[in-house]
């Protein structure tokens, strides 16, 4: 039987309408993924609030009363010229003290004998705004002042859960199929996304979190490999691109849900309920033949027999006839033999070559995750409506990934990654040494639209440098490594405590290093998926 890539590229054709149907389905899928892993803007949003003050009415119509919060709340005068109220304490006032007219108050007290007679926490609760959000989490169980970790922590397990699921759902689409893994993440998705709704407590909601971001981590992961295993050498680029696309696409649809459903209750349900619309996957989406083939070939043929008649092809007969001599003797028992052992990530490191590879592409990965969420944390200047800024956040990252379309395909996999690794770490380099301003957020924007091409670039090198029958474990493995690094992110902002432009510098040195271990990894464009582990071993050597 001839190599896969051979088949595709000779006769069944490298993207035909079948491998079309499958990047659809493929794509689809990507729209929840981009609500799930950017529903916590919405779900965790934070709006204006102060401490609820017994005896004064402090709110009307959902905004605060300024002159309530003069009398009753500590502020100073910010850059604008208005007041920023403290959220966290209030004036220690004897219970009674506003049940006066305002005049009557001030001619009691003065902003110098409120602020004499000290302050207390918020001891009775606190009021929100509730113009931007009607309600959510932090509004719901006060995850704000001494309690605003939880918050922050609700984000962190929600990241290990994407770790655990990299791990496992990657696993057992390498042992069990791509096929069934995908669609079991499809249907975890769902089920703990509407759990995720009624979670009556806060425990109960991380929990629930943590297998969505498990479920959601495998739908990228097991996509990414089911949609570069359908197509030929030349359309990895194409497939690895549009994928993403969708996910920002599904990030813009949860800007315009948001602003319509600013319950978070309802929100979450809204963008859970979406999964009910791939229940036909079941039926539609296939098992990945490159995958059968290292498994039970009989089946592999029958999908790639369906292939060429969708694509308008009649396959030759001894395109799909097992050789004779010694391919179908010794050797080919042997590599059925390896095809069909578990693995681990041992394997991963086994050999020398694979070894320094495997090595190489995690601390990419590593890098490329903790610099993208390390600089989209920072992007916070933003003025106007959150959710316009959240749009806008979401659509510049399509023509970073529709540049590697251009890229990617004319110059190869490894020169556009190392561009975009360097350009971000010499950008985010010159930001460190700027003031203040619009010149140094519109370069940390720049540096963003590079990460996001890098990071996605390295992800479609990455599925062609790892053999298939660890395909998915080496991505992962990969991903579990992107994870660390954007769970550890937040905390390297730490260092601006001690010099301000140190996460930045930091951020840049790390990624130019990680532009230029690029340059010890083969070039994969146009060259056939290694398929077994010595494959894998002497892919690129020299």
């Amino acid at each position: 039987m001839l190599p896969f890539d051979e088949i595709l590229s000779r006769y069944v054709g490298e993207f035909g309408w079948y491998q079309r149907w499958v990047m659809f389905l493929m794509c689809f899928a990507e729209v929840p993924v981009g609500f799930h892993m950017l529903s916590a803007v919405f779900l965790a949003g934070s709006p204006v609030h102060h401490c609820t003050v017994p005896g004064l009415q402090t709110m009307q119509q959902c905004r605060p009363i300024g002159k309530a919060l003069d009398m009753s709340v500590p502020w100073t005068e910010n850059e604008q010229g208005g007041r920023t109220y403290s959220k966290c304490t209030r004036y220690d006032l004897p219970k009674g003290s506003f049940n006066v007219s305002s005049a009557a108050f001030w001619h009691i007290h003065s902003p110098e004998s409120l602020s004499a007679g000290g302050t207390l926490s918020c001891d009775r609760g606190w009021e929100y705004d509730c113009e931007t959000f009607t309600s959510t989490i932090v509004t719901e169980w006060d995850l704000v002042c001494s309690s605003n970790w939880l918050k922050q922590l609700t984000t962190s397990l929600y990241m290990v859960g994407l770790l655990f699921g990299a791990v496992v759902f990657g696993d057992m689409a390498d042992r069990f199929g791509r096929r069934p893994a995908y669609l079991l993440c499809l249907l975890v998705q769902c089920v703990f996304g509407v759990a995720t709704t009624f979670a009556p407590n806060l425990v109960l909601f991380v929990i629930f979190r943590f297998f969505v971001g498990a479920a959601t981590s495998g739908v990228i992961i097991v996509s990414a490999v089911i949609a570069a295993e359908f197509v030929g050498p030349t359309e990895r680029v194409k497939v690895g691109v549009l994928r993403p696309v969708f996910y920002a696409v599904g990030g813009m649809i949860m800007a315009g849900v948001a602003y319509g459903i600013r319950d978070w209750r309802l929100l979450q349900l809204a963008i859970s309920l979406s999964n009910l619309l791939y229940i036909p996957y079941y039926w539609w989406c296939p098992e990945s033949p490159r995958w059968l083939l290292s498994r039970d070939k009989a089946k592999a043929k029958e999908i790639i027999l369906k292939m060429a008649a969708t694509n308008g092809v009649n396959l030759p007969g001894h395109v799909l006839e097992e050789k004779l001599g010694e391919d179908s003797g010794t050797k080919n028992e042997t590599e059925q033999e390896e095809t069909r052992r578990n693995y681990t990530v041992l394997d991963l490191l086994r050999t020398p070559n694979m070894r320094m590879r495997t090595l190489i592409i995690f601390s990419i990965w590593f890098v490329n995750s903790c610099v993208f969420y390390g600089v989209s944390l920072n992007i916070t200047d933003l003025s106007g409506d959150v959710h316009v800024n959240f749009l806008i956040s979401c659509a510049v990252e399509v023509p970073a990934y529709a540049s590697l379309l251009f890229l990617q395909e004319r110059f190869g996999r490894k020169i556009p990654v190392l561009a975009y690794e360097l350009l971000t770490g010499v950008g985010l380099i010159i930001t460190a040494a700027l003031p203040a301003g619009g010149l140094r957020l519109t370069l940390a924007m720049i540096s963003k639209f590079c990460i996001t091409g890098g990071a996605q670039g390295v992800m479609i090198y990455t599925v062609e440098l790892f053999p298939t029958v660890i395909r998915n474990l080496g991505m992962g493995s990969a991903s579990t490594s992107a994870r660390v690094g954007a769970t550890i992110s937040p905390f390297m902002w730490l260092l601006a405590d001690v010099w301000r432009p140190a996460p930045f510098l930091l951020f840049g040195v790390m990624t130019v290093l990680g532009g230029l271990l690029c340059m010890l990894l083969p070039e994969t464009k146009g060259e056939q998926l290694p398929q077994t582990l010595e494959d894998g071993e002497e892919f690129g050597k020299g």
